[in-house]
């Protein structure tokens, strides 16, 4: 085990662009060819095998005795390996750069991508990659048939692969779901609860994925409905986990598992049972953080993620006990089902309970060995069966007019399962990757998305059936998601919210005020602000500044290092290219996120508009109006304060240097004359410098109104939007600034 500190530095530092073959043609030659074919029930090795690859394809492979080498082709030597197809993850995510890279270090070329809450966005943009076959989601809540249809074919329009068809499916409604999908060319996993398994394996579903959901069809039916009704509940009490606490005596009944096993069999569906994810519940697992390719990976990127030192979970002991009992049924559950003739597949389920790219797929594969397989039968899991499985004729195989994806090993894989994980070179598509570039460090990108997952609305703004109140009908035009993205290398929260028509739409970019947690965008201010703002038609984005609103690395400076952590946005912005146009960008900024918006705006020349309410624009004057400023925000932030005060208040004083704001973003200043937070004068001086400057701008004073301008805010957000629509939306010419006119 390498020791706890130089996992920790490595797993501070991510992954570059990889070095690869360039070279059209290759042969591989001096390797040992391994037929994974028939389930992994055919024997026909090539020793001493010669590999032609053109063009990224295999186009020969055959003994060395009975090939010539072609003139021309790059020639890698194997040096009496073992070469096997390139591995599929049948059921797995893939967050950014490292996780592709750690995947294709442990031979991994192909991934079913999963997206969910715990597991965060697929990148589709890293490169090198696996191929990500996109998994659709249909069923997750009940709806009418057409509304699922065309959940259906949105899926498939929005580039899905395959689809998982899950809990709440009626049975009536299965068959049309599934013949829709097979129309459309997309295989369906079932994640089932309403529609029983052995029925849905007579519909024609493809593979039934996580063994504790596959063998509800052994529980009795107000359990499967309680799995229905709440299928990820964590309470131990639960009807899922008293579900779960079954397994062990469904097991030990061996002959009803190896007759519900039969009628799956029966059935032509395959089973993706994610082991995995009870890998280290279950007794004798190893350190998944021991391994080159573990220092890859940051553990703040795993869903439960094992200690570094121990390789355990930090479960407290109910938990631990009850984790444990599930891992071991479902191996003997696992068993069962493969006795009876049940097809398998093989799915980390990474990055979830402590499940890790890669790495985990290897786990999954010497469980199923534990349930039954050979090591040849565990490789086919994970090659030829999906491959066969989901109609992916290119893939699983190393024949002629096969895709170019294989591994060549060190160690021979059919004596142990463990020797897959010998990887000496990933081929992908004819590309040669050097290993130990896969492995080299480098920096996530400032404006990578890391998480994405709803938000919960405020019970009070919903009525009894769950609604938004009439009062609040915005948030039925809008999806309103936390996040957690990168900028100088630390992961920031902050929110996005999209309109619910398709996009790409124009953004608008919103500085918070406050400092700390006094002022950031609770959910509530979410909500009520943030998502009204996107139901004009905008793409928002938010962040609550490093270290704040549930960020836990990084401390904001009031108007330092942080300005980073909203410029890093314009780059998120540009990464949703399907919901955001990032040509279109506006900001808004209240009060100290007036002072972020002119920070900004002298780093930036992207923002087509800024709307600034109450903004702080002479610091100086702030802490004279405001002596409690000082002491409580300036001094406690600002590094090294009593020192450098001078310049940090100069700093953080646009009314001294108006002329570096960007002199195309037109600026509308509001302020109320009863704003006691911040002096409405700071507002008037900065209108009189735009003024002078000739820079576009309008200003307006709501009389009486309070640092919100809460007594005129329907007034007040009508000319923000007035304002973004004009210059950010509609993409208005500034106006003649020169006086003319009669």
């Amino acid at each position: 085990m390498r020791p706890a500190s130089i996992l920790l530095t490595a797993i501070l530092l991510l992954f570059c662009a990889i070095t690869v073959s360039t070279a059209d043609d290759l042969v591989i030659r001096n390797v040992t060819v391994i037929d994974v074919s028939n389930g992994g029930r055919a024997t026909n090795d090539i020793d001493n095998a010669v590999i032609v690859i053109q063009d990224g394809k295999i186009s020969a492979v055959d003994p060395a005795a009975e090939i010539e080498i072609p003139d021309g082709f790059e020639v890698l030597d194997a040096q009496g390996g073992f070469a096997v197809p390139g591995l599929i993850d049948c059921f797995a995510a893939l967050n950014h750069q490292a996780q592709a890279n750690a995947y294709l270090a442990m031979g991994v070329t192909t991934i079913v991508g999963v997206e969910s809450t715990r597991r965060g966005p697929l990148d589709m943009d890293s490169d090198p990659s696996p191929d990500i076959r996109l998994l659709g989601e249909v069923g997750y809540e009940a709806a009418p048939l057409a509304e699922l249809l065309a959940t259906v074919e949105a899926e498939k329009a929005n580039g899905a692969d395959l689809l998982l068809a899950m809990y709440r499916i009626d049975p009536t409604q299965m068959q049309d779901v599934v013949d829709r999908s097979h129309e459309l060319g997309m295989p369906v996993i079932g994640e089932l609860a309403r529609t029983k398994y052995v029925d849905a394996a007579i519909i024609g579903v493809d593979a039934f994925v996580h063994t504790t959901r596959y063998s509800l069809g052994l529980a009795p039916d107000e359990l499967r409905q309680g799995v229905d009704a709440e299928p990820f509940s964590d309470d131990l009490g639960s009807a899922k986990w008293r579900y779960y606490q079954m397994l062990p005596e469904l097991a030990a009944d061996t002959e009803a598992v190896r007759n519900y096993g039969s009628a799956i069999a029966a059935g032509g569906v395959a089973l993706l049972p994610t082991l995995s994810l009870g890998y280290l519940d279950r007794p004798g697992h190893g350190n998944p953080w021991d391994g080159p390719v573990a220092a890859i990976i940051d553990p703040r990127d795993i869903h439960w993620p094992a200690d570094a030192v121990t390789g355990e979970h930090s479960y407290d002991t109910d938990k631990a006990e009850a984790y444990r009992t599930i891992a071991m049924a479902e191996i003997a559950l696992d068993s069962g089902y493969f006795e009876a003739g049940c097809t398998y597949l093989a799915g980390s389920g990474a990055d979830v309970w402590g499940t890790m790219p890669g790495i985990s797929l290897h786990h999954e594969l010497e469980a199923l060995v534990e349930v039954g397989h050979s090591p040849r039968q565990a490789m086919a899991t994970a090659t030829s069966n999906p491959a066969e499985v989901f109609g992916w004729n290119e893939l699983g195989k190393i024949a002629p007019d096969m895709k170019a994806d294989l591994v060549i090993l060190g160690s021979d894989p059919r004596a142990d399962i463990r020797n897959l994980k010998d990887v000496r070179q990933t081929v992908l598509a004819g590309r040669v990757l050097d290993r130990a570039d896969l492995l080299e460090p480098r920096p996530l990108e400032d404006g990578q998305l890391i998480s994405r997952s709803p938000m919960t609305i405020p019970a009070e703004l919903l009525d009894a059936d769950g609604a938004p109140l009439k009062k609040n009908a915005w948030l039925n035009k809008v999806d309103i998601d936390d996040m957690v993205y990168i900028s100088d290398g630390l992961r920031v929260a902050g929110h996005i919210i999209k309109p619910k028509t398709p996009g790409p739409h124009p953004c608008i970019i919103y500085n918070r005020g406050g400092n700390r947690e006094f002022g950031a965008n609770a959910p509530l201010r979410v909500a009520l602000r943030l998502a009204r703002f996107a139901s004009w038609g905008y793409v928002v984005v938010a962040s609550q500044y490093r270290g704040n609103g549930g960020g836990t690395e990084g401390i904001e400076e009031f108007g330092g290092a942080e300005v980073a952590d909203v410029l890093n946005l314009i780059p998120l912005l540009e990464s949703l290219d399907k919901e955001a146009d990032a040509e279109r960008i506006g900001m808004i900024g209240f009060s100290r996120g007036g002072l972020m918006t002119y920070l900004a705006l002298a780093g930036t020349d992207r923002m087509r508009a800024a709307a600034i309410v109450a903004g702080v624009t002479d610091s100086r004057f702030t802490i004279e109006d405001r002596p409690d400023m000082e002491t409580f925000v300036y001094a406690e932030l600002i590094p090294d304060y009593s020192n450098v005060k001078e310049e940090a208040l100069t700093a953080r004083s646009p009314i001294e240097w108006p002329e570096r704001l960007c002199p195309t973003t037109p600026i509308l200043l509001l302020h109320g004359t009863a704003d006691w937070r911040v002096h409405p004068t700071e507002s008037m001086r900065m209108a009189e410098a735009l003024f002078e400057l000739q820079r576009p701008y309008r200003f307006i004073m709501y009389e009486g109104a309070d640092h919100g301008i809460s007594e005129y805010r329907t007034e007040a957000y009508g000319e923000i939007r007035h304002w973004l629509n004009r210059y950010v939306r509609d993409v208005e010419e500034l106006p003649n600034l020169e006086p003319h006119g009669p």
